[in-house]
């Protein structure tokens, strides 16, 4: 029915309370840098509103600290 870049109402909703969650993240990653969890939410955040690029920069840093949890976000950046 509808397709997969539709973005209605909800989309919209959802998509605006990821960024708030991405600008939260980044926050405290300034405390804790090297946080895998925190990197991977944060990679998780920019797949699921398009930032491919960004996604794939948080990967970058989270293989060198966590390579299986940089391995799970590179495969939900290329799960698209």
């Amino acid at each position: 029915m509808f397709g997969r870049d539709y973005k209605g109402v909800f989309s919209k909703m959802g998509e605006g309370l990821l960024e708030k969650f991405i600008e939260d993240l980044k926050k405290e990653l300034e405390e804790r840098p090297d946080d895998p969890e925190l990197l991977f939410k944060l990679g998780i955040s920019y797949t699921r509103i398009g930032k491919v690029d960004s996604a794939r920069e948080v990967y970058k840093r989270l293989r060198e600290i966590d390579p299986d949890k940089a391995k799970e976000l590179l495969d939900a950046i290329y799960d698209l």
